[in-house]
């Protein structure tokens, strides 16, 4: 498979994913970003990378009441893409806004040097 192909069929997805998410009541609320996602060369599998900015929510609550959603969206997918499989969604966390959000916390606790005489 192409990987153009591949690329188009994950932004299809993405795209498909993101307008689901904004009409689920189940999810109401809660600022859930689709961060990536990645199909497999075979169509067969796509793991969906996702962050949300509810502090209140545990990540593990978000991920359980997606995959609660999974096979319903899949059907939604089959319906708009017309593809010969549908893949099998697998929701994560997207970790690397949280370690960037780290970093940042880090360097804003740094003391900047003092400023050099001339």
């Amino acid at each position: 498979m192409s990987s153009r192909r591949l690329v188009r069929v994950s932004e299809s997805i993405r795209s498909v994913l993101a307008r689901l998410i904004t009409r689920e009541r189940t999810l109401e609320g809660q600022l859930i970003t689709i961060t990536g996602v990645e199909v497999s060369p075979d169509l067969r599998h796509a793991q969906i990378f996702i962050s949300h900015l509810d502090g209140s929510t545990p990540d593990a609550q978000v991920i359980h009441t997606l995959n609660m959603l999974k096979e319903e969206w899949q059907s939604e997918i089959n319906k708009s893409l017309h593809i010969k499989y549908t893949p099998r969604l697998h929701f994560h966390v997207d970790e690397a806004q949280k370690r960037g959000d780290r970093i940042l916390q880090i360097m804003s606790e740094i003391e900047p040097p003092p400023p050099e005489k001339a």
